[in-house]
């Protein structure tokens, strides 16, 4: 029998598990595949600002910052 999980333990797993969804999607992003109607010209910016916003995740999380999957 499996041993059950602390509700504190599910919370970890799920962080971790939100946590490498954004890193997969920051590691695997790429800008002319955006379909958003964003110009050329602001395509850094964009990412920039996905960087900060799973940064800003990462530390709800607990982490100093988000990772990039690649």
């Amino acid at each position: 029998m499996s041993k059950k999980f602390t509700k504190t333990e599910l919370k970890g797993l799920a962080q971790m598990a939100l946590l490498q969804g954004i890193a997969t999607q920051l590691g695997s992003w790429a800008p002319e595949e955006c379909d958003k109607g964003v110009p050329p010209e602001q395509m850094d910016e964009l990412y920039g600002i996905m960087t900060r916003e799973a940064n800003r995740v990462a530390k709800l999380f607990g982490y100093e910052e988000a990772w990039v999957n690649t």
